[in-house]
């Protein structure tokens, strides 16, 4: 359950007092937005394999696209760069594409919410974050309401993790050679997962970095690299929608994925790989929703 501390005081930085209300409800909205984009880009996704971007409305499309492109001459700042365009969005933008009538099947299968729901709840959160952008400091009454937007969601987002982090799939191909580890392709609803486990457990976690350079030429393809929070298996999911040609290419990088691991902690890796968008993080036992 989200919380904000209801004593939060003012506190100075520097000369400048500033409420703690303001950073806790701002890291609670990041967070809650990370995890729309992520419904966002799966709906769209499982109804449209990767060429999902070719069905959104191309006005919208060329914006971000053009976003993308200016973040490209960005990279001397060193920040996540990944080029997918849900995360080029605004908020209004991604409530948009969130509530769009192409997906509002997929998003209430995935969320058990509604588009007219989401559309509302999200939009109130809109305004909240406006007030933080523009420097407001929050009172005692936003934070009620905010801590009550977040409540109505939370079972949405929760929802979303038990159909794809925690869904239980059913193998529909193991390997015909010995590997040195155990992997297996396994479906569940929209989803085709490919999914590494160790043969023993060796402490060792995945390397966001390496993962997404392996993959490079198909993330198109792919919605999420699901890593295990404490290490030693990850899995590949993707929308039952690709090509053969498509689930081939991933198989086969898959199948070699030997040298992707690392005891660097995730909380030590470079922030614009294990943030990326592609990167999303399970617990090793999966939390009663």
């Amino acid at each position: 359950m989200v919380e904000i501390d209801p004593n939060a005081d003012l506190e100075f930085d520097g000369e400048l007092l500033v409420s703690q209300i303001n950073y806790q409800a701002y890291r609670h909205i990041y967070a809650l937005e990370g995890w729309f984009r992520r419904i966002c880009l799966t709906a769209w996704m499982i109804q449209f394999g990767s060429t999902w971007r070719n069905m959104l409305d191309p006005s919208v499309r060329r914006s971000l696209e053009n976003r993308v492109q200016r973040n490209r001459r960005r990279l001397y700042l060193g920040a996540e760069s990944h080029d997918d365009l849900i995360w080029e969005t605004g908020h209004h933008e991604l409530i948009q594409l969130l509530t769009a009538d192409d997906i509002s099947k997929s998003v209430e299968s995935l969320t058990g919410a509604s588009a007219g729901f989401l559309n509302g709840k999200l939009d109130e959160v809109r305004e909240i974050r406006n007030l933080l952008a523009h420097n407001r400091a929050l009172s005692q009454r936003t934070q009620t309401i905010l801590l009550g937007l977040l409540a109505s969601l939370e079972d949405a987002v929760d929802n979303f993790k038990s159909r794809t982090l925690y869904a239980q799939g059913q193998i529909i191909h193991e390997p015909d050679v010995k590997r040195p580890f155990q992997s297996f392709i396994s479906s569940h609803g929209d989803f085709i997962e490919y999914v590494y486990l160790p043969n023993r457990p060796s402490g060792r976690v995945a390397d966001a970095r390496l993962l997404l350079q392996n993959f490079s030429e198909h993330l198109d393809a792919i919605i999420a690299f699901c890593l295990n929070k404490s290490g030693d298996e990850f899995s590949i999911l993707t929308p039952a929608k690709l090509t053969e040609d498509e689930r081939g290419a991933i198989d086969e990088i898959f199948a070699n994925s030997t040298n992707v691991w690392t005891r660097v902690p995730y909380t030590k890796q470079p922030a614009k790989y294990a943030c990326s968008p592609k990167i999303w993080f399970y617990e090793n036992q999966r939390p009663q929703l």
